[in-house]
């Protein structure tokens, strides 16, 4: 998990794109949300087979559609963000399977989109 949130970090980074103001605090916690749901997908839902190409992917096309600049995007700690908002999705009192069919439903469109 240390390498796969190290990799989007890294690739976010190199696909910054252009018209676009830096990221703010906000936005890099958005950034952290959408990775720790694809995270939950993979490790919670039965989602493995995910690849990590295309969740980086969708992630940086995410960053795009909202016009972010992710030139700053390593002077926020991402892996705590990730951890934090992978805990704090982990602890939403909903059954899993009930949680994992809304996150499947709501995200892997974006997948599909960047594929």
């Amino acid at each position: 998990m240390k390498t796969f949130f190290r990799t989007i970090l890294f690739s976010t980074l190199m696909m910054s794109c252009a018209n676009s103001y830096a990221l703010s605090e906000n936005e890099a916690e958005d950034m952290a949300d959408l990775t720790a749901v694809f995270v939950f997908l993979k490790n919670d839902c039965g989602y493995q087979n995910l690849p990590n190409g295309q969740i980086r992917r969708a992630l940086v096309f995410f960053a795009q559609q909202n016009q972010w600049d992710l030139s700053n995007y390593d002077s926020f700690d991402m892996k705590t963000l990730g951890e934090d908002s992978y805990r704090d999705l982990s602890g939403i009192g909903i059954p899993t399977a009930k949680k994992c069919k809304a996150l499947a439903r709501d995200s892997l469109s974006l997948l599909a989109y960047v594929k």
